[in-house]
């Protein structure tokens, strides 16, 4: 796999989706593709600062990652989200660097891995 992508998380996927790779395939371009999206929704949210805002999208950034076997963007996630929880939105901005470069070699590993144009 890679650095960035756990197999065993893929191939669960796969199994959710009943074993159709199209659907599967899908999925992961839905995550790459709305990386950008996810990754400014946050930063924005942060900067505000809108608590409530930054929770749902950290919320949906840590899911999808998980099922698509993007560890180190759900654990930089789960880091932000506790800092989160805790009232630190400062500590939580802290970290969105990161979490924009390990989600951004995450969606490169995985758009080479199912051929995505990105």
């Amino acid at each position: 796999m890679s650095a960035h992508i756990e197999a065993t998380a893929l191939r669960a996927l796969l199994t959710q989706m009943g074993g159709d790779r199209e659907m599967q395939r899908r999925f992961v371009h839905d995550f790459v593709h709305l990386w950008r999206s996810r990754s400014q929704r946050l930063a924005t949210a942060l900067s505000f600062p809108d608590a409530e805002e930054a929770h749902v999208v950290l919320l949906s950034i840590r899911s999808s990652s998980t099922m698509v076997g993007a560890v180190t963007v759900e654990a930089t996630a789960a880091m932000m989200h506790d800092a989160l929880r805790d009232g630190d939105l400062a500590g939580s901005a802290r970290h969105i660097d990161r979490l924009n470069e390990v989600g951004e070699q995450a969606c490169h590993d995985l758009a080479t891995m199912f051929a995505l144009q990105r």
